[in-house]
């Protein structure tokens, strides 16, 4: 036989399957080599920079950016369906038992990902496991959903996840924009806020669009994956629609004139580069940029696209069998990844060989290879696998007891029941976790607003009476600030209320936020001198909300005994500024 497969020991079986239902599977080599080739990309990324000092985008960055995660999550879809049955999907108790079974692993997840975000990690490192823990929770209701509605599903979270992040970019929801990973404090403190740093973040892994890779790799699990004939079509297939994605991509942006829109809507005419490799919600134009990890349409489907082709190719390759024994130790770490991930995020949380990406990039990726190998050879299944699939298969047996007794509505006379097709099922199977979805967006909405509409109010009024009480001395006292924002030296030369002279700092910041994306301390150290002066040169009417916004600026940078302002007011205070610039500078 051509196919290859690595033989695990016993202990590498998932724990969730329950054997006296689901026959024994091994490891299909393919996907665990495309695991490999997902965890390769992720040190990648985390390992160069974004961007060259030019601002174009690094080899890192034009490759693995946005496709190692969606090829991640797509593996995770296949995962769980593997535990779930594969093709033959378990039903009855036996379903029950592997809900129980994933949501115990989700949560085990999600808490060693909370763990993680204690690391302090670079700026632009941002850890996927606790976005992994709730997309494995909403894989729960979907065990049981055919293929085509999942489909269905995969096209909707596409079609709509994107929008729902464009209209929620200045809505100010609580965690939306959190800038830093979540840790068990988030958990404890602000719930909430957690729900919508892992729902609505696009500055990580956004699960409202993040459910179609988890929806498309369930889909994929259903199949023959030891099929040539199916590893051919996800090459083709994958490949067909990462390059259609990128093809509307360009007719939106340069014939239609979407690129022209985005740019003058967001002043940044000429930054062409910067904006299709370093983009954020501004317009309903946006959602045509083919930006990694902009979270649009065409982006998704790209992404999409790409880790199907990669899972296509790695299952063909995996056949050959030369191809087999070169790939085996990609293959090896593959099936360790939830170990070799989180050791990763530990080396770079040292800063060990920052200065080095290369050689840290490659220190990382042999390690991690090496001791896989030695790992697998000597004791068998990865610490963290082990652990995750112990504790995990402890509460689906358990589970499986409790119902022992109880007769399966899938048996009919001792017999599986025979499923017959049924559109009204079918389509209810398809709204059911749109309907879920929506409940939960609706229920987040709702919640949010309530719980925050107070603390607004309240922010503003204190920060508009504080401008208005603090009456500024013509010669201003350094140790005395307009608001109690921190304290503002008083200014080296100019003018208090000096509107050129604010337009000119404001314009000077900018200028350092576009030469260094996503390096807040870099900013904050290069920008002091405008940040301690423009407080004073801004008009007395926009005063309040500058304050707040150099204040989120040294928040975001590191500064000493500095906090975020709250989200809402710092959205209605960049609102006044953006006014106010247009009209004034």
């Amino acid at each position: 036989m051509n196919r290859q497969m690595i033989p695990p020991p016993a202990a590498d079986l998932p724990a969730e399957v329950p054997t006296a239902t689901v026959p024994r599977r091994e490891r299909l080599l393919g996907v665990d080599v495309a695991r490999g080739v997902a965890l390769v990309g992720m040190m990648a990324v985390h390992a160069f920079p974004t961007s060259t000092s030019d601002g174009t985008p690094t080899v890192a960055t034009t490759v693995a950016a946005g496709r190692s995660a969606a090829t991640f999550v797509l593996l995770a879809g296949v995962g769980v369906a593997f535990l779930s049955g594969g093709r033959a999907v378990v039903q009855g108790r036996e379903r029950t038992a592997v809900r129980v079974g994933l949501a115990v692993r989700a949560v085990l997840i999600g808490a060693l990902g909370l763990g993680l975000g204690l690391l302090h990690l670079p700026g632009d490192v941002s850890g996927i496991l606790p976005f992994y823990g709730v997309l494995f929770l909403l894989a729960i209701p979907l065990l049981g959903v055919a293929p085509l509605a999942l489909t269905g599903l995969v096209a909707a979270s596409i079609a709509l996840g994107p929008v729902l992040l464009v209209a929620t970019a200045d809505a100010g929801l609580p965690g939306a924009d959190a800038a830093t990973d979540p840790t068990p404090a988030t958990l404890v403190q602000d719930p909430l806020g957690l729900l919508g740093q892992l729902c609505l973040n696009t500055g990580g892994y956004p699960v409202v669009v993040f459910i179609a890779y988890l929806g498309a790799g369930l889909a994929i699990g259903r199949l023959d994956l030891t099929s040539r004939r199916v590893g051919w079509w996800l090459l083709g297939a994958g490949a067909a629609l990462a390059f259609a994605a990128r093809v509307v991509s360009l007719i939106v942006l340069y014939p239609l004139g979407g690129l022209a829109h985005v740019t003058t809507q967001d002043g940044a005419a000429g930054a062409t580069e910067a904006l299709l490799w370093d983009s954020q919600p501004s317009s309903w134009w946006y959602l045509a940029d083919p930006a990694p990890q902009s979270y649009t349409p065409v982006d998704l489907a790209h992404t999409l696209g790409s880790a199907v082709a990669v899972l296509g190719a790695a299952l063909l390759l995996s056949r050959v069998r030369v191809a087999a024994r070169l790939l085996r130790p990609l293959a090896v770490a593959g099936a360790m990844s939830l170990t070799l991930y989180s050791a990763h995020l530990l080396v770079l949380a040292t800063g060990v060989l920052g200065d080095r990406p290369l050689l840290l990039f490659v220190l990382m990726v042999v390690g991690a290879l090496a001791f896989a190998l030695l790992w697998r050879r000597w004791i068998g299944q990865g610490p963290l696998e082990r652990v995750v699939a112990t504790v995990a298969g402890v509460a689906r047996r358990a589970t499986a007891r409790l119902l022992a007794d109880r007769p399966s509505a899938a048996l009919v006379d001792g017999q599986p029941r025979p499923i017959r097709p049924n559109v009204l099922r079918g389509a209810a199977q398809l709204l059911r976790p749109l309907v879920v979805a929506g409940a939960l967006a609706l229920a987040f909405w709702g919640g949010a607003y309530v719980a925050t509409a107070e603390d607004v109010d309240d922010t503003i009024s204190t920060v508009e009476e504080s401008s208005v009480a603090a009456d500024l001395p013509a010669s201003p006292d350094p140790d005395r600030s307009p608001v109690g924002v921190g304290a503002l030296p008083a200014p080296s030369g100019g003018v208090i209320g000096d509107v050129e002279r604010y337009c000119t700092l404001s314009s000077q910041i900018d200028d350092l936020d576009t030469l260094y994306p996503d390096q807040p301390e870099t900013i904050l150290r290069q920008a002091t001198p405008q940040l301690d002066e423009i407080g004073w040169a801004a008009p007395a009417e926009i005063r309040p909300a500058v304050l707040l916004a150099v204040a989120d600026i040294r928040a975001e940078g590191g500064a000493p005994a500095m906090t975020a302002p709250d989200a809402v007011a710092l959205v209605r205070a960049e609102m006044s500024i953006d006014a106010f610039e247009e009209a004034r500078c």
